[in-house]
């Protein structure tokens, strides 16, 4: 799937879910290509802000790890094109390598960059949290 780059609706859509299906196949290249290089990553509830690209794979690398599967449903979408801002609920019944179900309800807020690629992502998670740094 193509992304545009900029801040049209369409893509301020679009990208939350693009960017949770490559998260979803565990496909870190793909889910580091929408941040910018010097983006922050903030996991508000643990509280951590990750700061650019390594730190950011650092973490996706802990969470991929740690799960057999990853899921995130998108429940919810918001989206302001005059700020360059989208904001997601989502559902998300993670399964640990142990086969344990970790289930959770998350929130991700999205911030653009002139180039469309996300500037900083804050997300809220309603349990603990198996991001880590």
């Amino acid at each position: 799937m193509e992304r545009l780059m900029s801040h049209s609706r369409e893509h301020l859509k679009q990208a939350p879910g693009a960017y949770f299906d490559a998260v979803d196949a565990k496909d870190m290249e793909g889910a580091l290509s929408f941040f910018a290089d010097d983006a922050t990553f903030t996991i508000q509830t643990v509280p951590v802000t990750l700061t650019g690209k390594a730190e950011i794979r650092g973490m996706f690398e802990h969470f991929f790890g740690d799960y057999s599967h990853i899921e995130h449903n998108i429940t919810n979408l918001v989206v302001d094109e005059a700020e360059g801002k989208a904001s997601t609920e989502q559902s998300c019944p993670h399964i640990k390598n142990d086969g344990a179900l970790d289930h959770a309800i998350t929130c991700n807020f999205f911030s653009f960059a002139a180039d469309g690629k996300f500037s900083r992502v804050i997300v809220w998670i309603d349990v603990a949290s198996p991001l880590r740094k």
